[in-house]
Order: C-alpha cells, then sequence, then structure tokens
C-alpha cells in the first residue's frame, strides 16, 4: 500500500488538468448530434447534459467521500478489494485495466490520429500517429509522475484556448452575422418557455431520454481520474480536484452544447453525426475556425490518453502488489514496467480497428462499476464513520449517484440490450480472472 509521502510531486491545479484530461475526450463532440435527433427539442439536448453532470457530479463528491478516509491507490479496485471482498475487487480492477483504460486509450489515440490526418479513411496513417503519442505519453510517465502531469497541464491549456477561440468566434457571429443573415438554429426557443416540458407526458419520450443519457454518460466518466493515484497525492487534494474539475466540465460542456445549438440548424448538426463540430465551426469562421476545432478536438483525445496512461497503470501495479497480477509489474512511486503493458496493451487494442466499435457501452459499465465502489462508503460504514463521519450530503451524493446507474443499466436492459450484455460479460470476466489468479496462488511453489 502507497502512501502520500511519495507525492507532493503535483499539485491541485495538475491534478484538476488530470480528471479533465480524463474526462474531456471525443464523446462531447458527438452525443448531441444524435441527441437532437432524438429529443426534437434543443431545450432538452441541455437538460440530458445537465443531468448528466448532476449525475456526475454526485459521484465525485461520493468518491471524495471515500478518498478523504482512505488515501490508496488503485481506485475502485483498491476499495472494494479491502472493504467488500477480493474477488469483488479483483473484478472491479479488470473492468479498470480493460473498460476503463485500455480500450479507451486505444480509441482516443484513433481519433487524435485521425483529426491530425484531417481524414477518417487513411486508417494506418491515424493507427501510426495513435501508436506514436501513446508510446510518447509511456515515456513521459515513466521519468516520473510529475513530468507526465507537467505535459498534461500544457495540452490541456491548449485545448481550452481553442475552447476560448471557438467561443468568441460563436458570440461574435451570434452578434454581427446572424442578425443580418438570419437562419433558424437549433437553438431558438425562450430558454423561459415550458412547452417542451409537455414532452414528458408523450407516450415513450422518458425512454428516449434515458437512452440519450446512456450514451452522454461516457462523457462524464473519468471525473474519478485522481482517486487512482491517491496514495501518492494528500487526500484533500484528490478530494477537492474531483469536484472542481467536475463541476468546471459541467459548465464546459453546456456553454459548448449552447454554442453548436446556436450556431447550426438542427439538420445540419443531425446530418453532421460524428463531424458534426467541424460543420457548426465552419458555419461560424469558414474554414480557419473549423482548423481550431479539429486541433481541439485532437488535443482532447491527446490530453485523454495522457491521463489515463498516469492512471491506469497504478491499478495494474496495485493488483500486482496484492499477488493478482505478476509481482514484476508493481513499482515504487512510478511503476514503469506496468506503464509500458498498459500502452502496449492499448496499441494492440488500436490496431484491431474493429475493437474501437465495442466502446458504446463503456459509459454504462464503468458508471456501473463507480456504483458499486461508491457503496464502499455504506458496506463499511462502521470503519468510515470511525475514521470521520459521514455527513448527509454525502449519503445524499451516493444515493443519487447509484440510483442513477441502476437508471442507466434498466435502459440498457429496455433498449440497448447488446450493450448489456457487453456489460454483464465484462463483469463475468473480472470473476474468471479472479478464478484464475486464485487458482495461481494455491499453486504450490516446486
Amino acid at each position: 500500500m502507497q502512501t502520500a509521502s511519495s507525492s507532493r510531486s503535483v499539485g491541485l491545479v495538475s491534478l484538476v488538468c488530470m480528471v479533465i484530461g480524463n474526462m474531456i475526450g471525443s464523446s462531447v463532440y458527438i452525443s448531441t448530434s444524435y441527441a437532437i435527433g432524438a429529443l426534437g427539442d434543443a431545450r432538452w439536448v441541455l437538460i440530458a447534459w445537465a443531468i448528466g453532470g448532476l449525475h456526475a457530479i454526485c459521484g465525485a463528491i461520493a468518491y471524495s467521500a471515500l478518498a478523504r478516509r482512505f488515501s490508496l491507490n488503485g481506485g475502485e479496485y483498491v476499495f472494494l478489494s479491502r472493504f467488500v471482498h477480493p474477488a469483488v475487487g479483483c473484478m472491479a480492477g479488470w473492468i479498470s485495466i480493460v473498460a476503463g483504460f485500455t480500450v479507451p486509450i486505444a480509441a482516443a489515440g484513433l481519433i487524435f490520429g485521425q483529426y491530425i490526418t484531417a481524414s477518417s479513411d487513411s486508417a494506418w496513417q491515424a493507427q501510426v500517429l495513435a501508436t506514436l503519442w501513446i508510446a510518447a505519453c509511456a515515456i513521459f510517465h515513466s521519468v516520473n509522475l510529475r513530468t507526465g502531469a507537467w505535459v498534461n497541464n500544457a495540452v490541456v491549456g491548449l485545448k481550452f484556448v481553442g475552447f476560448g477561440i471557438f467561443a468568441v468566434a460563436c458570440v461574435m457571429f451570434l452578434m454581427l452575422i446572424a442578425p443580418s443573415d438570419p437562419f433558424h438554429p437549433a437553438l431558438d426557443q425562450s430558454y423561459l418557455a415550458t412547452d417542451y416540458l409537455n414532452r414528458i407526458d408523450e407516450s415513450g419520450f422518458l425512454k428516449i431520454l434515458l437512452v440519450q443519457l446512456f450514451f452522454i454518460a461516457l462523457a462524464y466518466t473519468g471525473f474519478n481520474a485522481s482517486i487512482y493515484i491517491g496514495g501518492e497525492v494528500p487526500s484533500s487534494l484528490v478530494s477537492r480536484s474531483m469536484i472542481l474539475s467536475c463541476v468546471l466540465v459541467t459548465v464546459t460542456y453546456l456553454i459548448l452544447n449552447a454554442l453548436f445549438l446556436m450556431c447550426d440548424t438542427r439538420e445540419s448538426i443531425e446530418a453532421g453525426r460524428n463531424d458534426f463540430v467541424r460543420g457548426v465551426a465552419r458555419n461560424v469562421g469558414g474554414a480557419s475556425l473549423e482548423w481550431v476545432m479539429r486541433i481541439t478536438i485532437a488535443l482532447s483525445s491527446a490530453t485523454s490518453v495522457l491521463a489515463m496512461l498516469a492512471t491506469g497503470p497504478r491499478v495494474i501495479s496495485q493488483m500486482s502488489v496484492d499477488g493478482w497480477l505478476p509481482k514484476v509489474f508493481s513499482g515504487s512511486d512510478t511503476p514503469r514496467l506496468a506503464i509500458v503493458l498498459q500502452a502496449l496493451a492499448s496499441c494492440l487494442v488500436l490496431w484491431r480497428a474493429s475493437l474501437i466499435e465495442v466502446i458504446s457501452y463503456l459509459g454504462l459499465t464503468l458508471t456501473m462499476c463507480g456504483a458499486i465502489a461508491t457503496s464502499t462508503l455504506w458496506i463499511a460504514y462502521r470503519e468510515m464513520q470511525a475514521r470521520k463521519p459521514i455527513s448527509w450530503w454525502e449519503h445524499l451524493a451516493v444515493a443519487v449517484y447509484i440510483g442513477g446507474a441502476l437508471l442507466l443499466i434498466a435502459g440498457a436492459w429496455v433498449a440497448k440490450r447488446e450493450q448489456f450484455y457487453h456489460c454483464l460479460v465484462t463483469f463475468l470476466s473480472g470473476l474468471v480472472v479472479y478464478l484464475i489468479a486464485k487458482g495461481w496462488q494455491r499453486k504450490p511453489v516446486e
């Protein structure tokens, strides 16, 4: 078990940038195009993003409650192993490694390559660029946590510069150009009108909304990134970083989506699908702003790779310390072999392009895993209470987060059965890994 003694290496700013890098990937640039087609009214799209943000903030508060009581590396794995059962912890660790890091790193790397090359047709070029970036990130983090954090801070900063340029251009467009060349933007209804609320009574609408939340949830995963290095950083910083980052990302998502919906038509956004943001940028500022947003989206994916390669290997390292993975992958302050393993596994997935298509179920899987982890606050109530009394708002946050996760799994069962089964198989595969590792531990040494 690691303690905070090793790290005065990163401060609150670096932790916030790490969490933001983990959260703001590609989903925010995709989900709205599908949501506007399904929900019809742009105001419902913003409500869906607000609900997703509120749910994630409750999750951040719940994880913060755990972080304030125990300073441990490894995230869900270590909490569930210590306070529930090693089998549950091993399952959560496996899910974190595969669904939380390996596949998302590969997917983010591929999107980075595609946007840098400005083409989704040149698959091998995007894969080469993605591989090189994953390798570079592994090198940064292999030096030490601070070096990787500095690089991540710089890239996150550049990403927000891109957001700022886009926001200013949108405001100028809405003030100067749109009034003289009127069009019908997706979001042109009054904010104060309540007519759209009548849709709640429509048959099947809540099911449609739940399905959209199912996909939007993926954009909010990663808010717990700093807890994976909780044994290397003061717990107060870990706790504050998750809540602060989640609030900042929620506000950023709402502003970005409001601008998307105010600066282009519903038909254009819906037709744009995965590239709709580039269409919005082109409508607002021509080829120059489209280029800015293309690079910003690439940077969003780049920071996802950076952040996840800092946190994912900590799960591998802690599982190695506990004997569920070979001891060679355990490390002290910088688990270099675990970083190399995480990078290699992601590159293998990256070059099996067909596997990237399964990422649609990741939001559901990670949310369910998070709900199980945060329930530790109740399962180990006496021990948690002894360390620090649990406040009513911490109880409320856990209840809302777990309740939201149960609604998502219900929505998947009703409307996205295939993703539900993918999620179930991922959980079961973690138990299989536990049984294999348990059998290996019992094997007599010759």
